[in-house]
């Protein structure tokens, strides 16, 4: 791991879904208006933003692993 790997990990999370703008670019200029000031922004490309994140990210890692078979 290098040290921009290590910036990168420590910068807050800012969670963006781009179902909730109008377009393309409404949702760029929010990403990038977050990214400058400093969070690292992670962006859904569909899905109910009123849905607990943790829920769809614990469904994701289990559907990695049954993908991987890591036991």
């Amino acid at each position: 791991m290098n040290r921009k790997d290590v910036t990168a990990l420590s910068k807050p999370t800012y969670y963006l879904w781009q179902t909730d703008f109008v377009s393309q670019d409404a949702f760029q200029k929010e990403k990038e208006k977050y990214t400058r000031m400093g969070f690292r922004v992670v962006a859904f490309l569909d899905g109910q933003p009123d849905t607990n994140i943790h829920d769809g990210i614990k469904a994701l890692i289990k559907n990695h692993i049954k993908e991987t078979n890591w036991q």
